[in-house]
Order: structure tokens, then C-alpha cells, then sequence
């Protein structure tokens, strides 16, 4: 599958298999459009593989970027995460918070 960089409503949409040539021209094409935009968010749910590599580089890219600029990106949570927030989101927990 190739990757696809979609625009939808303002949140850049990720989709697809990361490669390493895929990594460097998805920094470019994020510095690009950081020279014109002062925010970015990117959506990174699916990619399918790669996804680490692309978070290392794009936080890399973060700390490049001037102060007045806001790069932010998002995924699905791992799966302990995933866990860890069903057992918050328990029914029973409720009544205890409001003991």
C-alpha cells in the first residue's frame, strides 16, 4: 500500500506503510507546509507500519521548529494504555469518586 497524506478539515491524515525513503520525504513535505502554516496536526491512525520510525522523526522536527510554530500529531494508544482507561472508565469507579 502507498502512502497517502490527506487534509481533512485542517488535520493532515496519514495512511499506510512507512518506509525509511517514506520518513525523509514526509519530513520535507511537514517542513514545507510549516514555512506556511503556523499549526499542524497530524493524524497517524493509519499507519499501518512504520508508525515508530515516523514518531521519532516528527519529534525530531518538533524541536527544530521556532516557538511561534505548533506541530502536534496523534494515534491510537498502545493497548496498555487502551486498558489502563477502560478500568478508569469503569462504572464502579464512579461511585467511589463520589464518596
Amino acid at each position: 500500500m502507498a502512502l497517502e497524506i490527506n487534509n481533512i478539515y485542517g488535520v493532515t491524515c496519514i495512511k499506510g506503510k512507512v518506509s525509511n525513503t517514506h520518513v525523509q520525504e514526509v519530513k520535507g513535505y511537514f517542513k514545507v507546509l510549516l514555512s506556511v502554516e503556523d499549526n499542524v496536526i497530524i493524524n497517524l491512525c493509519e499507519v499501518k507500519k512504520g508508525a515508530k520510525k515516523l514518531v521519532r522523526v516528527l519529534e525530531s522536527l518538533q524541536a527544530e521548529i521556532s516557538e511561534e510554530k505548533s506541530l502536534k500529531f496523534f494515534s491510537y494508544p498502545e493497548p496498555a494504555v487502551a486498558e489502563l482507561y477502560a478500568q478508569l472508565n469503569k462504572q464502579s469507579n464512579y461511585y467511589q469518586a463520589a464518596a
